[in-house]
């Protein structure tokens, strides 16, 4: 895939260089080239290019959006030095960067598509229909894809549906609910039909949208937009039911998980393969955005981000405190009711995903030891069997140094993690790892829990099948079937498989707002382990005793494991103002630089 990637870039070069002056002209949905494409080459080159314009970094020291997002909610961490802080301190601004990057790409994006789009009808006669209906469903799929990522991000954005001139560039915000009907309309089923079931998995793999990647993404969006319809739960039920049938019917399965458990580095190191190198072909992705080292704008620098010091990384990123606290035990009870946790022995008896997705203290990551003992000046790399120095807790910028006491929270994350970055992160800033591990959009187990959510929510839906669905995700991380069958239970059993299945995936922002938690889960401080110290070195594993509501929402009060003190310490500041925080300013870039667009018209707040 990467081979094909390339030759599809080369094929695409020529398009960049014509649209890039006019794609990225103000305002941020400005105008696009005209009179393309004019052969069926040209109109499959501009689709590709839409396709590596949605991935595309645009250099090479970016980290996917997708990879970070999760760490702007509950169960993630950031340095606090990061501008996410003003979005998570509810100090946010009209010039907030973020926002006019996010709001920038959606449009580039969207302009790229267009100039595919206008005068893709003008080759019928030329080119078969077949493959004319089958691009023009790809490119409406991708339109779709990213406006449901700008309303949900701004709400009300400017519909735009056909390149822009110099004299036509100027439009107003259209309401969210107007938009979500425009794209839902443009994926009628007749546009779906048109794509192949899957695309062959040996030429393609999962770079190219198939049918049963478009109705999932149709699920997707009318669950995430359910509140503006009556019937959109109904269509979310109908449509990812739909969706299952079809991926059972194309080949797509649960991958497997290495659910093993590894109670120190010595026994082993868990294995997250879906996420890595080796799980870029498995069978529960569905459509994944594609990343080539040998193109400049699809090379990452994600690893980078999460990786551990020891490693030369530079831990920016990871799971909080409260997330690592919501990962049932082994019998399927949270660990505020489990007999089998045991607080000063945390990993034991979890759910097998705690160490799939996360990094902890004592497991192994990329080969070499991870602790935050800060007793521990030296450390195991299991590639050479020498001790190497511990930079993650011994050193300026270890979790305990100057510069590490901003991060990374005690924590690391393990998705998109893979052996082969061993010896190759150098954490300078024009090389770092050169990352092109694909990252995943839709994949099989996602789909199961919008069918599950839907089927719960929707008055026409199945509790039976609700469960049944769950736990299909639950019995491959070798977890215990449900044992409640009502409602209530089985919508926080949704919630929190979604929150763990999911994490790192870049969903959470959009559960916690459709489900109208987003204050209760971002609205207090993160917490973070105890520090380690010479007369307390394991001070780092909590003695909190965690509340764990209906939501799945973690929060911490005065009691302890132990009787003693809580040993918790305060690591991110988290506000989060109603009517304001539920959505991103308008890039000052837009309101300044578009005519149809005032101050007065700025969300609510900013």
């Amino acid at each position: 895939m990467k081979q094909i990637l390339l030759h599809v870039m080369t094929a695409v070069l020529g398009i960049a260089l014509v649209t890039s002056c006019t794609l990225e002209r103000l305002p941020l949905n400005g105008p696009s080239t005209e009179g393309f494409p004019s052969t069926e080459e040209e109109a499959l080159a501009g689709v590709y290019a839409a396709y590596k314009e949605i991935s595309s970094n645009r250099s090479i020291i970016s980290v996917t959006w997708w990879r970070i997002i999760d760490c702007m909610t509950d169960i993630g961490t950031y340095r606090v030095t990061s501008g996410i802080k003003d979005i998570m301190m509810s100090t946010a601004t009209p010039s907030f960067s973020w926002s006019t990057k996010m709001y920038s790409r959606g449009y580039s994006t969207i302009s790229r598509i267009h100039l595919v789009l206008d005068n893709l009808e003008g080759l019928r006669g030329k080119v078969s229909d077949e493959s004319i209906d089958c691009m023009k469903a790809e490119l409406l799929l991708m339109r779709a894809f990213y406006y449901d990522q700008l309303v949900q991000y701004f709400g009300a954005v400017p519909w735009i549906d056909h390149s822009l001139t110099l004299e036509d560039r100027y439009y107003p915000r259209t309401d969210k609910a107007t938009i979500v009907a425009n794209i839902l309309n443009d994926l009628s089923d007749e546009v779906i039909d048109a794509l192949p079931l899957r695309w062959n998995k040996a030429t393609y793999g999962t770079t190219r949208l198939s049918r049963v990647a478009a109705l999932m993404l149709k699920a997707r969006i009318y669950l995430n937009h359910a509140d503006l319809s009556p019937d959109y739960m109904d269509k979310a039920l109908e449509y990812s039911e739909k969706a299952i049938t079809l991926a059972i019917e194309a080949g797509h399965t649960l991958a497997k998980y290495d659910t093993k458990y590894y109670p120190n580095a010595d026994s082993g190191e868990p294995n997250c393969k879906l996420f890595s190198y080796a799980g870029q072909t498995d069978d529960e992705w569905i459509w994944a955005l594609q990343y080539n080292k040998l193109i400049e704008n699809l090379r990452t620098v994600n690893v980078y981000y999460i990786a551990p010091r020891v490693l030369n990384g530079a831990s920016w990123t990871g799971p909080s405190q409260a997330f690592i606290d919501l990962f049932q035990c082994k019998d399927g009870l949270y660990i505020n009711e489990s007999p089998l946790y045991n607080w000063q022995d945390p990993w034991a008896n979890r759910d097998p995903r705690l160490d799939l997705f996360c990094v902890r203290d004592g497991s192994r990551t990329m080969g070499v030891e991870y602790s935050i003992d800060i007793t521990k000046s030296k450390v195991k790399d299991y590639h050479t069997g020498a001790m190497i120095s511990n930079a993650d807790a011994v050193g300026n910028k270890s979790e305990y140094g100057p510069n590490g006491k901003q991060g990374p929270g005690g924590y690391l994350w393990r998705k998109g993690y893979d052996d082969a970055f061993y010896g190759k992160i150098t954490g300078s800033s024009t090389d770092k790892t050169q990352d092109d591990i694909n990252v995943g959009m839709l994949r099989l187990a996602e789909l199961y829990l919008i069918a599950a959510e839907a089927n719960i929510e929707s008055a026409n839906g199945s509790l039976v099948r609700a469960a049944e669905l769950i736990n299909s995700v639950r019995n491959r991380a070798d977890m215990p079937d449900l044992t409640v069958t009502d409602k209530a239970g089985l919508r926080k059993a949704l919630r929190y498989e979604r929150t763990v299945e999911l994490c790192d995936e870049g969903v959470r922002w959009y559960d916690l707002r459709r489900w109208g938690i987003a204050e209760k889960a971002t609205g207090h401080d993160v917490m973070a382990p105890g520090y380690s110290s010479e007369t307390a070195p394991r001070n780092f594993i909590s003695n909190v005793k965690p509340i764990i509501d209906e939501d799945c929402v973690v929060t911490y009060g005065d009691e302890t494991w132990d009787g003693n003190a809580g040993n918790l310490r305060v690591f991110q500041r988290h506000r989060f103002t109603v009517g304001r925080d539920e959505l991103w300013p308008i890039p000052q870039e837009e309101i300044d630089s578009n005519n149809a667009i005032s101050p007065e018209d700025q969300n609510p707040g900013y």
